[in-house]
């Protein structure tokens, strides 16, 4: 399973980053928050976000600050959200102390638990603080799955639609670029 990937501007080119040659920008077909880049799997369900956000100031660490961007992201399915792994990561293209997180986790339906049903969405995050600029950015990979039950992230399972996952997180890891920190107001 080897992906195509290709660089893509973001923000109007003041950021860049590789994505998988097959997804599209959601914008051209959809309204998209102006702090947003959507972009969809045109053969299939998965779907990245890379989202500016303000930097959070009210924890204390990178990782209550990845733990808070992954909890607003779920918004109240916290419930249901398993982590299965957290790790620091070093962004290839900006200074190496620039602080990055990583998580992989997945959110099930409470109907869908209740059901017996093996229905999840796997979410692979990245989070990378800009502390100079006061943001963090915030990419999301979103991979439905239906039925998987041949799937078992505690087991050591994710399947191929999460190691895919996993290797669009590896090139937002090598390739991400600020180039216009004036996206900042600077």
């Amino acid at each position: 399973m080897s992906l195509q990937f290709c660089t893509v501007p973001l923000f109007g080119g003041a950021l860049s980053v590789k994505m998988p040659s097959t997804f599209v920008d959601a914008s051209n077909f959809r309204p998209v928050p102006d702090n947003q880049e959507v972009y969809l799997d045109a053969d299939g369900l998965v779907s990245i976000i890379v989202e500016i956000t303000e930097r959070v100031t009210q924890v204390a660490t990178n990782e209550e600050a990845m733990q808070y961007h992954l909890e607003d992201y779920v918004d109240g399915s916290s419930d249901t959200l398993r982590v299965y792994q957290r790790q620091q990561v070093t962004m290839a293209k900006l200074p190496a102390n620039t602080p990055a997180q990583a998580v992989i986790a997945t959110t099930h339906s409470p109907s869908a638990s209740a059901n017996g049903a093996h229905d999840f969405v796997g979410i692979v995050m990245l989070m990378i603080r800009l502390a100079a600029q006061e943001s963090d950015i915030i990419v999301t990979i979103n991979v439905p799955h239906f039925n998987a039950r041949e799937v078992n992230m505690g087991r050591g399972r994710p399947g191929p639609m999460m190691e895919e996952a996993g290797e669009i997180r590896d090139a937002v890891v090598a390739s991400f670029e600020v180039r216009d920190l004036g996206l900042f107001g600077q």
